[in-house]
């Protein structure tokens, strides 16, 4: 997979409030607005993706 192929899907809720999804990484967040929402899902990638690299860098050194 390339990282140009992982897609997000922004969904509007209800409520006035907003959604994102990534279904590839397994990340998703929410938001009172879609900049709340954004803000909150680019935190969850990053942390998604520093437990991917500690996890991949134990795997290698063990």
């Amino acid at each position: 997979m390339k990282v140009k192929d992982v897609k997000a899907k922004i969904i509007k809720e209800d409520d006035g409030t907003y959604s994102i999804a990534c279904s590839a990484l397994g990340v998703y967040s929410t938001g009172k607005n879609l900049q709340d929402a954004k803000k909150n899902y680019l935190k969850a990638v990053r942390l998604h993706l520093s437990v991917l690299r500690e996890k991949a860098t134990e795997a290698i050194t063990v």
